[in-house]
Order: C-alpha cells, then sequence, then structure tokens
C-alpha cells in the first residue's frame, strides 16, 4: 500500500508539477549510518522527465523509501515527497537540492512559502535552505538555513510557513525532512516550496492597497 501511494504521487506530480529544471536537482538520504544520493538523469533515478528525480530503495531499518523531487529551476519552486517504512526505531533525513534558480540580476530579498502535509507513525521535523553560493545544498547545506519547524505527529499533519532569505543573483534551495520513528511504521509527506514571482507580488500590494481604500472610504 505504502509503495502505490507513493506511485500515485510521483504520478501526480509528474502531471501538475512545475516545468523542467535547467539544473540537477539531487536527492539525498541519510539515516544515522549510511547516505545514498540520487541525482535527476543519474544512476538510481527511476524518474524520467526531467526536473525529476526519484530513489526507491532500503536503507537500514527504512526498508521501503520512495521519494521524489521536482525543480523548476530557475523559477525558484520544489516539491518533495515521500512514502517511508521502518521496521523498527530510526531517523531518516530526506534532502531535495538544486541549483541556478534566480529572481535576477543582484540582491533579492527571497521570501520562500512552504507547505507540508501527511500521516506519521512517528514525528517529523522539516525546514528550508538557501546557498547564496549556488552550491548545491545535497553536498553543502546551507548558507542561510530557515525555520526548523516540528516535530509534528503522530497521526495526519499539515503546516503552512515563510521564510526570508537573500540572495545576489543565482542560488541553490533546499528541502529537508526529518522523520522519526520509534518501532515500526509509515510516514508519508508531500513538502513544497515557492517564491511567487514579482509579477503576483505587484498584484498582491494593489489588491491591498485597493482593499484599504475601500475600507476608508466606507468609513
Amino acid at each position: 500500500m505504502a509503495v502505490g501511494l507513493a506511485v500515485m504521487l510521483g504520478c501526480a506530480a509528474l502531471v501538475t508539477g512545475p516545468t523542467p529544471a535547467s539544473a540537477v536537482a539531487t536527492i539525498s538520504l541519510f539515516d544515522g549510518t549510511t547516505t545514498v544520493s540520487v541525482f535527476d538523469g543519474g544512476p538510481g533515478d527511476i524518474c524520467p522527465a526531467a526536473g525529476c528525480v526519484s530513489f526507491f530503495a532500503s536503507l537500514g531499518v527504512w526498508t521501503v523509501n520512495v521519494s521524489t523531487g521536482l525543480s523548476s529551476s530557475p523559477i525558484p519552486s520544489m516539491d518533495l515527497n515521500s512514502v517511508d517504512q521502518s521496521t523498527g526505531a530510526g531517523t531518516l533525513k530526506i534532502l531535495l537540492g538544486d541549483t541556478d534558480f534566480t529572481l535576477g540580476a543582484g540582491p533579492h530579498q527571497v521570501a520562500l512559502g512552504s507547505a507540508i502535509g501527511g500521516t506519521t507513525a512517528g514525528s517529523v521535523t522539516w525546514h528550508s535552505g538557501l546557498n547564496d553560493s549556488n552550491i548545491n545544498p545535497v553536498t553543502s547545506c546551507c548558507d542561510q538555513t530557515g525555520t526548523l519547524y516540528g516535530p509534528l505527529g503522530p497521526g495526519a499533519f499539515s503546516q503552512t510557513n515563510l521564510d526570508n532569505y537573500t540572495a545576489d543573483g543565482t542560488f541553490a534551495l533546499a528541502l529537508e525532512v526529518n522523520i522519526t520513528h520509534t518501532g515500526p511504521g509509515v510516514t508519508s509527506f508531500d513538502y513544497e516550496g515557492k517564491v511567487p514571482e514579482p509579477a503576483t507580488l505587484l498584484l498582491l500590494g494593489f489588491g491591498l492597497v485597493t482593499a484599504g481604500t475601500l475600507r476608508r472610504r466606507a468609513a
């Protein structure tokens, strides 16, 4: 059932996810002893689409791991979903990273909005990160690290967050989730992080100004 759910998540991501990436999205899993990293189009990647990387294997007590990452580089947007089943107690770190994101030339404030939801037999923590150096966070994370959120669980969980970063030119982004089980169980989640495009921010600002003007006139 866990594998079936993971396949559905991956297929949904391929249909509704961002456009292909120009950089190389990478997923890394670490169980406290062993690290496994898979990059888009490399050995072990089971996702055929560009801008999509998937990992399907066992790692220590984590006997089922199906993780898919999507990146829309250079547009700042990434999505990480995973289904992970353990046969005992353990902690698993899942990290998605990619490079060459940009909001244009020069210094920028990077407001990364994120949303996560899923269900867990244990607990889940998560955070985003940014490398102004544009180094893939799977290699070295991070120049700037967002707030560590959670732990949430056991059971269903969901939350939205906003982290603010600074970047000059191109930059790299990371989405990291840490899963902790105290015994056998399954965790599944979908974690998305994106930066609104400037046009979206302008429309939002215009809407707020208009709403404020209307309220003043009504008063």
